[in-house]
């Protein structure tokens, strides 16, 4: 048996791809990477006997490999591959809150009116310092009077206070978005195992060469949670953890590291 003579440095982060285990196809490629962690597992227990207070042995423990990713973007993709969440495009209701200045007149129009879907608009007071701040307006069919209001259906709202012109108002209501996009995590929704691939690059100082640096989990899968991250002044991060699963090779394979 003969040393391995390669030893390198891996400066950056990988890129990392998933892919459904029978048909070979890609489903994620995570190319905004902050950190990707790779954790080998070998765990052992001590046994003791006799008079030593030293263990004599180890015996082998069960392995819980895994691989911890924190990147940059959010991509439904991911999401779907990692909680098993399904995906649809097309007509969807969204939900929107906006604070809006109240007209001379006491009207104002919803920036999404024209798609608000019906009986879903509340309405607060948002500017502080009134009597009536914080209060809900309550919708009448016309004719609104003191903390009412009327809509119509693209969304023109008319209040019954004329002392609220110049005052903000707080809407809540939900519109149509004829292109949209829903990721549903449902009450039966499953995960499932893929392949996952990383793809690095390396450097050899000793022969001052760049190279490839590639890892394959053959079979991994969520384990815990899927988190989306969102701070003040911060850019967005979500993150995820793969466990490594035995993938029932005829080789035994669960993880190569594979260089060129």
């Amino acid at each position: 048996m003969s040393l391995i003579p390669k030893q390198w440095v891996v400066d950056d982060i990988s890129e990392a791809a998933l892919f459904d285990i029978n048909s070979g196809d890609p489903v994620a490629y995570f190319e905004r990477l902050n950190k990707m962690t790779f954790t080998i597992d070998a765990k052992q227990q001590r046994v003791y006997g006799g008079t030593s207070k030293y263990a004599f042995h180890l015996t082998e423990q069960d392995a819980e490999s895994s691989v911890q990713l924190e990147n940059a973007v959010l991509d439904l993709n991911q999401l779907v591959a990692a909680t098993g969440a399904t995906i649809t495009t097309g007509s969807t209701v969204i939900p929107k809150v906006e604070k809006l200045l109240v007209a001379t007149g006491g009207t104002f129009t919803f920036s999404k009116g024209a798609s608000l879907v019906a009986g879903t608009d509340r309405l607060v007071i948002a500017t502080k310092g009134l009597t009536n701040s914080g209060m809900q307006l309550t919708r009448v069919a016309s004719a609104p009077t003191a903390l009412q209001y009327s809509i119509t259906s693209s969304g023109v709202v008319t209040l019954g206070d004329a002392t609220l012109a110049g005052k903000d108002i707080r809407a809540f209501y939900d519109y149509t978005a004829t292109g949209g996009t829903a990721a549903s995590v449902k009450t039966d929704t499953k995960n499932k195992p893929y392949k996952f691939v990383a793809y690095g690059k390396a450097f050899d100082d000793e022969t001052n060469e760049s190279f490839e640096c590639t890892i394959i989990i053959y079979k991994s899968q969520m384990l815990g949670s899927f988190s989306i991250d969102q701070q003040r002044k911060s850019a967005t991060a979500n993150s995820l953890e793969l466990a490594v699963l035995d993938a029932n090779r005829s080789d035994k394979k669960v993880i190569d590291i594979l260089t060129n």
